[in-house]
Order: C-alpha cells, then structure tokens, then sequence
C-alpha cells in the first residue's frame, strides 16, 4: 500500500468545507466534523471500519488487513497537520492535540463510505487473495485484486504453471505410487482452498514418524497463508473440562485448520467434530467479550502417530472421516525436503487450484486405500457392534432385561480392555440397532424386544429370553 497519497482536488475541497467557522485572526478555524469530511474524501478507498470487531481495515493492494498500529490515527493526525499550515499558533495548539485528531477519527468511522459490519468480509467462499492477484477458484484464472471483493486474507504465494517435480516425487513416495492417492490428495488440497464446506468431511493421516505426513500438511498450511489456522490438539479431543470457546473463536474465516501429535488413548472430542464438519453456525466467543456466531468454512486436516478412540460408530461418522495411511518411508530420506520445497509453493499452489477444478466437476470419491484404511478403523472403534457379533442373538422373538445386556457388554469390554459403557450410552446404541426396541411391561418393567444374549462360556444357562 503507498503510504504519501496525493492531494487531489475532491480532498482539496473537503479541507475548504473543514473551515467553517471565522477566527479572531481572520482564518477560519477547523472542526472535527469538517475534517472527517476531508479524511473520507481522501481514504475511502484505503479504509473501512468494522462497527462490530471495533477496528480499522486497510487495503493493502490485494487484501483487507486488521489495522493493528493504529494508522488511521496517523491519517487524521497528518490531516490535520496539513489544513493547520494556514492557521495561527493558539489555532495549531489546539487543533494539534491528540484529542482533536482522535475526534475526526471517531467522527469517520461513521461515514457510510468507512462502515461495514463482519458480515461484509469474505462473502465469495470461491474468491482466493493470493500476492499477485484474487483467484476465482470457479475457473482457476488469475485477475487483479479488487478492494469491492472485501478479502481479509492471502494466500503467501500466487500461483504460476511452472512444474512442481519434488512435489510430484514426494507425494508418489508418500503413498508408495497409488495414484488414486494422489488424485484424491490434490483434490482435497483444492478443496481447502475454498470456503465451501459441502463434504462434512475431515482428513486424518496416520502413520510412524518420517512418513511424510507433516511434510504434507506443512506445506499445505504454509502455502495457503492466512487462510490456514492451527489449532491445539485438545480443540478435537475429549478433556475432563469443557474448553473455552475462544478455542472455535480463533476457527472464524480459516478455510484449512491443521492440528497434529496425537495421543495414544485419547478420544475424539465427538459432538465438537460433528459441530465443527456438520455445517452448521458456530457460536463462540473471545475471553472477556460477546458471542459470535459465524459460518464455518474451514477444513480439518490432522496428522498423527495414533489414532484417537470413536466411541460412538454411526453411519455419520463414517461419513465423515477420511482415514489415510502414511505409512511408508522414502528410500533416501532429506531433513531439508521442506525447505526445498518452498522453491516450488507457486507450482504446487497452480496443481492445487487444478485439483479444486477437478473437485468440483467430479466430486472427491474415495480412493480404494482410504476406503479400507477407514474401514478398519471403524471396525476396530466398534466396540459395540464386536459386542453385538460375539455375545448376542438379534431375532424378533427374543426379549432381554437391559441391565443384564449392560452387564454383559460391561464384562465383555472389561475382557477386551475397551472402556466401559453406562446405561445412557448402551440404550442409545440399542436404538439404532435395527429392529431392536424398548417396551414397558405391566407386570415384567422394562425390556428390549428383539435380542438376546448367547449362553456364557463360563455358564450354561441361557440369559436374556423369558
């Protein structure tokens, strides 16, 4: 952004309007009112203020940023250096004060040409700010950047259709040559650089240390600037305290959220990752300041050596997670490949945005690799369908107490050294087991109509039917 802007005549005349009122000395003295007349005339196209953040944007030439050192301040002050060049000394000391300039700033931010709300930003989810120019991520072509887009973000590099070779080299080592792999990598890079949310999906990409993984999503977060926000492990996992919502706060307007060095033992934070892949608003809220609510258009993407537990396996969850295994070594590993990489940030951000075409004219079908990988996943996370194979009977004729089905499962996991279920959750789960239902007796209580537990090895009486 130029910082000296010239004078032009529309800020000429608004300095004229800012004289208003006669002075002993013959000049006429200025007014805030009539100098923040004069700022618009002369910033309107470099300066909007958010009414509900509190803050001033710059335009910077390819995007929108938070004005974090205070320069529309420095822009009032300048002004009214300027208009006091005519003015007398006592006219100077008082128009020179700290408080008279902050005055034509305050009086500004409420110029229609000034204001804007949050939800003026980032409307077009399909717009990319990158340094050499606004992306339509429709088509994939370059065009200059545009203070009427309302951007708040840029990608750190811009794209360009040289080759990416290293790029290409690592990714068929990564994934041991799977091309549908590959294919299915670069259109969810592609995805990610939109602000649509359409697939309710996140990625997971385990795998030993040295696999490539982190290289993977190093690169992916780096080459896509501000639009990528990393978050603290612990935002996705389950704790014994609620975490603070500034944890979704900091989420607002990220297109890709990363989080990596998972846990062994620790579980997903479940109905936080439904919340945050559902679609849905999120409300959230900064320490010491209102709730907000926003749309999310972020994507996450998170590595890790294991895999966090799912205690509940339902056919949304398995919608909604991309399990991908990194799990072969390069043959000659290089500690700098990342450095070496950047070299290669604006071809592989052109083989992204190709990927985000390709994405869009033939969906993200998931590759053989991945459809197994999650598979197993889930097979190994269900718990309760294991429970239901091994030790129950599913058959319309049968009916069982719950709490001997409670006890039963309860002593299985034990067994199994899976984490014990309570009432709540096994009923839930029974629920959605098909052609299973609760029923009332009058004179029996409670029972759950359609199943019944196999005879225990350890006992040769028949539990469950009576």
């Amino acid at each position: 952004m130029t910082e000296a802007v010239n004078t032009d005549k529309a800020v000429q005349d608004g300095l004229r309007k800012a004289l208003t009122t006669p002075g002993s000395n013959g000049y006429a003295l200025l007014t805030e009112h009539g100098m923040a007349a004069a700022f618009t005339e002369r910033y309107k196209d470099m300066l909007r203020y958010d009414h509900k953040a509190g803050r001033w944007f710059l335009w910077m030439g390819t995007h929108w940023k938070e004005d974090t050192t205070h320069r529309a301040f420095s822009y009032a002050r300048m002004l009214v250096a300027e208009a006091n060049k005519n003015s007398d000394f006592k006219e100077q000391a008082l128009t020179g004060k700290a408080s008279f300039c902050g005055g034509v700033e305050r009086f500004a931010r409420t110029d229609p040409a000034h204001a804007v709300v949050p939800e003026d930003w980032d409307k077009d989810p399909y717009l990319l700010a990158t340094p050499g120019g606004t992306v339509d991520l429709h088509t994939g072509k370059l065009r200059p950047a545009s203070p009427d887009d309302m951007i708040t973000r840029v990608a750190a590099v811009a794209p360009a259709t040289e080759a990416c070779p290293l790029w290409l080299q690592f990714l068929h080592e990564a994934t041991n040559g799977d091309a549908e792999l590959i294919a299915f990598l670069k259109r969810w890079c592609g995805y990610c650089l939109t602000g649509d949310t359409r697939e309710h999906a996140l990625l997971f990409g385990y795998g030993p240390g040295g696999n490539g993984k982190s290289v993977f999503l190093n690169t992916l977060s780096r080459i896509m600037g501000d639009y990528a926000t990393v978050a603290a492990m612990d935002t996705f996992v389950a704790s014994h305290g609620d975490r603070h919502s500034t944890d979704l706060a900091m989420l607002r307007g990220a297109r890709l959220v990363t989080a990596s060095e998972t846990e062994e033992g620790r579980t997903w934070a479940e109905a936080r990752i439904k919340q945050m892949t559902g679609g849905d608003p999120i409300t959230a809220r900064f320490m010491r300041q209102d709730n907000f609510t926003f749309q999310p258009q972020f994507k996450l993407t998170i590595v890790g050596n294991h895999k966090p537990v799912l205690k509940n396996v339902d056919e949304a969850a398995r919608r909604r997670f991309n399990i991908v295994p990194f799990i072969h070594k390069p043959k000659s590993p290089d500690m700098d490949l990342e450095s070496k990489l950047q070299e290669e940030w604006p071809g592989i951000l052109h083989w992204m945005i190709q990927g985000c075409l390709e994405w869009q004219r033939e969906g993200m079908p998931r590759p053989t690799v991945v459809l197994e990988a999650t598979a197993e996943y889930f097979e190994a996370q269900d718990t309760f369908g294991q429970w239901l194979a091994e030790r129950c009977i599913l058959d319309t004729s049968l009916e069982t107490k719950p709490n001997m089905l409670l006890k039963d499962f309860q002593e299985w996991c034990r067994n199994n050294g899976e984490p014990e279920s309570d009432n709540k959750r096994m009923r839930g789960m029974l629920e959605k087991t098909e052609e299973v239902r609760y029923h009332r007796h009058k004179k029996f209580g409670q029972s759950v109509r359609g199943i019944g537990l196999r005879p225990h090895p350890d006992d040769t009486r028949r539990w469950g039917n009576y």
